[in-house]
């Protein structure tokens, strides 16, 4: 009986462990591109200014 609640520990420690890589690497990938975003802004804006 203990170890089945052992395994079912684990089992939902290491879902939880995964759910939360999931959702750290969705926000990673929205950062990258409010990042490149910023980049491509940044670089028309900078031409711009070199034509004036």
């Amino acid at each position: 009986m203990g170890t089945t609640f052992l395994i079912i520990t684990y089992a939902v420690v290491w879902l939880g462990l995964m759910a939360y890589l999931g959702w750290i690497a969705l926000r990673m990938r929205g950062v990258r591109a409010d990042v490149e975003s910023a980049r491509e802004l940044l670089r028309e804006r900078q031409g711009e200014r070199s034509q004036e």
